[in-house]
């Protein structure tokens, strides 16, 4: 038997490491294997073909070197050149012997060989195939046995190219200095006696574009597709074209009217609209995520001011818009990459202003890509600023009559299946400490606890509610507690907690106000329409209680005594006995609802006089919603609570 397999291509094996096996057959005429004393009567011989891949065409003057053990060792080595056929010849090989780590002394030796191709000096052919061979003894008894394989080598060209020209999606820009990406999968191998070992490769080839958006590419192996792709600066790719042939003839057909998407063009401002700057100097920086052209410093100077708010009472220094002075920063060609710009005096302390760039971005474009600028990351114009040299934290506020925080609007109950909850805050502002921008409110929810497991689960920002008239007046807000507040998916019950800061013009976080609860705060009511007696054994007589509630329950369980929580009566003396709780089912879909079975104490044949009453408050034993709040009893003549 004899083995043969091809190690990486070292010059065109870019990406890919591949591997080959191969088998290739040898003498084997029975008996023992030859003694390693008789290896000087063995000689091997490697014979075979070099063709062209895609025509299967001989290719004349191909050189194959075969070294003893490795190329990459200093082995003594052997070589041929083929003829017009293509065929080499190798033979009288020297015998090796394979030191595989075995210790299976039945394995026959064999002799190991590296082996190559040279392509033909001037030829289009991808060069250095690599790959070794291994050929086992055959068994003799005498040892004297030839060794030999014919191994076919498929050579393949790398004169293909390809060329074209392309533009950006949504524009009449071409695609400019852009990295290009062109891959192929090139499927390679050995053929020996009949049995094929091949494997796939990929091989990448890179080119830019030029100014027009025009690329060529050389080298490319023919007869295999190519797949181009666009690579941007921010890393990201975009297929171009996918499955273009490289035909034999070493020349592609172009790549015309292709557009590519090209990735946004984008601004960021910093800092962003809503900051108060602390000093009465603000700057101002607008940055690009690449260069920009069509604008000028000029454009910016022209198109930004600056000018006061609404607050009358105050005002920016001077009268009008505010002077500003601009610069840029710049590329080589003059492109754009960010603009700043800041105020040329100092503006008034606490002032609120807004500042506008009406038209500033309707001529710029991606210098590169030609893409227009896409300013969803920045308000429209104009943006709010505010200026609070004040670095006092506000006062705490103070939630309920007494406090500068009014609550209203709540209604009188809230029931524990609640869609949402709204409460409106009445702020009168306080200043003692700070001006006050804004009122902060932040909340958790039952959903919020059951949500995160946590046993102090954190508190969400839900609502802003902006002081306009600082210091002059008081401002209103509401905050919508909705999704079921009260209660979660899986029937849990919670309060809302909420508490409320403030915030300084300059942005001065205060303290906490104390924190503040929405409760259900309905008292638990019997369903009337759905509480009944029950024949569940199908015998005519009714052998069970079930008494059915508005919300789900708590306080009762199964096998409590139903005795303890209602009673029977029918004016004769002998009512319907109530035996154990047999179930306590609390639901939340379709409707929220609790189903409370009793089992009974007798057949309950005697049930259609029967009038039912439910413990309250003042009874031991008493049945309560998830909140704690008792069932809504009347009180009876004997001032018992019964229903």
């Amino acid at each position: 038997m004899s083995k043969l397999q091809n190690w990486s291509n070292t010059l065109v094996l870019l990406i890919a490491t591949l591997g080959f096996g191969l088998v290739v057959s040898g003498c084997d005429s029975g008996g023992t294997s030859p003694d390693s004393n008789n290896l000087g009567d063995v000689s091997g011989a490697i014979t075979g073909q070099v063709i062209d891949n895609a025509t299967s065409n001989p290719i004349e003057g191909a050189k194959v070197v075969v070294a003893v053990g490795s190329l990459d060792t200093d082995g003594k080595s052997f070589s041929a050149t083929t003829g017009s056929e293509g065929r080499f010849a190798i033979t009288d090989l020297p015998a090796t012997t394979a030191d595989d780590g075995s210790e299976d002394e039945s394995e026959d030796p064999s002799a190991k060989y590296g082996i190559r191709v040279e392509t033909p000096d001037g030829s289009a052919y991808r060069d250095a195939y690599r790959g070794q061979v291994e050929l086992a003894y055959g068994n003799n008894e005498t040892g004297a046995v030839e060794l030999g394989a014919n191994i076919t080598f498929p050579l393949q060209k790398n004169n293909g190219s390809l060329s074209g020209q392309l533009g950006v999606d949504g524009s009449d820009a071409p695609l400019r200095n852009t990295e290009l990406r062109a891959s192929q999968t090139i499927n390679t191998g050995f053929t020996a006696e009949g049995d094929a070992k091949s494997g796939e490769l990929t091989v990448t080839t890179t080119t830019t574009t030029d100014g027009q958006g025009s690329f060529t590419f050389e080298n490319l192996v023919v007869g295999n597709e190519v797949d181009l792709y666009a690579r941007f600066d921010n890393n990201t790719e975009s297929d171009v074209v996918s499955g273009k042939s490289i035909p034999d003839e070493g020349s592609a057909s172009p790549v015309e009217n292709s557009s590519v998407s090209a990735p946004a063009l984008t601004a960021t401002l910093d800092p962003a609209p809503e900051t108060d700057f602390g000093t009465t100097e603000p700057e101002w920086t607008l940055t690009f995520n690449r260069p920009v052209a069509g604008v000028t410093t000029d454009d910016v100077e022209e198109a930004l001011s600056i000018g006061q708010s609404t607050i009358e009472t105050k005002a920016v220094d001077g009268s009008g818009n505010v002077e500003l002075d601009v610069s840029a920063t710049t590329t080589e060609g003059g492109a754009i990459e960010s603009v700043s710009w800041s105020v040329a005096e100092p503006l008034s302390d606490g002032v609120n202003f807004e500042v506008k760039y009406v038209g500033l971005f309707n001529d710029i474009v991606g210098a590169q890509y030609g893409v227009g600028v896409n300013t969803s990351s920045i308000e429209s114009s104009p943006l709010s600023y505010s200026i609070g040299a004040n670095t006092n934290a506000p006062a705490t506020p103070a939630v309920g009559e007494d406090g500068n925080v009014q609550v209203s609007n709540v209604s009188e109950t809230i029931d524990y299946d609640v869609s949402s909850v709204s409460p409106n805050l009445t702020i009168n502002v306080d200043n003692s400490e700070a001006p006050v921008k804004e009122y902060q409110v932040f909340a958790r929810t039952v959903e919020d606890t059951e949500d995160r497991g946590q046993a102090a689960p954190q508190f969400d920002q839900i609502e802003t509610i902006s002081a306009e008239n600082v210091g002059f007046g008081e401002t209103s807000g509401s905050v919508t507690f909705s999704n079921n507040p009260l209660r979660t998916d899986e029937g849990t019950y919670g309060p809302i907690e909420w508490k409320v800061r403030a915030v300084s013009i300059n942005n001065v976080e205060g303290d906490f106000s104390e924190t503040q609860e929405i409760v259900d705060n309905d008292s638990l009511d019997l369903d009337d329409a759905n509480t009944a007696f029950n024949d569940t054994n199908s015998d005519g007589n009714a052998d069970e209680l079930e008494v059915t509630f508005s919300e789900p329950v708590s306080g009762i369980s199964a096998g409590d005594a139903g005795s303890d929580y209602f009673g029977i009566s029918d004016g004769s003396g002998d009512p319907t006995a109530l035996g154990s709780v047999a179930e306590v089912n609390n639901a939340i879909s379709p409707a929220a609802t609790a189903t409370v079975v009793v089992n009974l104490g007798d057949d309950g044949s005697n049930t259609d006089n029967d009038e039912l009453t439910v413990n309250g408050e003042s009874s031991d034993n008493f049945v309560m919603d998830l909140a704690g709040n008792p069932i809504k009893v009347e009180r009876g003549a004997n001032e018992d609570d019964s229903l």
